[in-house]
């Protein structure tokens, strides 16, 4: 049954300069992604850029199709280099994310946040910092291929889809050497 909201939005404003949004550098957009039950999917953004990697933030989008299907989902980012690190995953498997919680909304992933990933609330709209440390990619060519990884763990019609964007600042020093 569909139904009518009303709502009321009163603002103040002044003359002052509004502040700036946030400069997050060069973003690099994946294609959506539909992933299964039980399921560990890639989704890959190739970028041909160049540049060395000094700050790097992620914005994801995930929608599960079951409403707690975030508490068995691992969602990581892969670098062209190897390098991986847990960005959140769900109290069923080593991780905080707990009930109720089946999506992540233009969730961007920077360790410049205030707010750990763990201690936002679903469907984690805004700046939050990661499980892992995304500096661990600061030092790394852009170019290559990333991948975001999501393990779905459930089977309780835990059907969805991904996408993300990589959000780069980078520099033209020397990239550190691949392992």
């Amino acid at each position: 049954d569909g139904g009518t909201a009303e709502y009321t939005i009163m603002v103040e404003s002044d003359s002052s300069t509004p502040l700036s949004p946030p400069d997050y550098g060069t973003s690099y957009v994946s294609s959506s992604t539909s992933f299964a039950d039980a399921s560990l999917i890639s989704i890959p953004i190739t970028i041909t850029g160049s540049g060395t990697i000094t700050d790097l933030n992620i914005k994801v989008i995930v929608d599960h199709g079951y409403s707690e299907g975030l508490r068995w989902t691992t969602v990581s980012l892969l670098s062209p280099y190897g390098t991986s690190i847990i960005l959140g995953a769900g109290d069923q498997i080593g991780g905080s994310w707990g009930a109720n919680t089946g999506q992540l909304y233009n969730t961007i992933f920077d360790d410049e946040a205030s707010t750990g990933i763990y201690s936002g609330t679903a469907p984690f709209a805004g700046s939050f910092q990661p499980s892992g440390s995304l500096a661990s990619f600061d030092g790394q060519s852009i170019t290559g291929a990333w991948e975001l990884l999501i393990n779905n763990g459930t089977s309780s019609g835990g059907t969805g889809t991904a996408e993300y964007t990589i959000m780069v600042e980078s520099d033209t020093s020397t990239p550190i050497s691949p392992p």
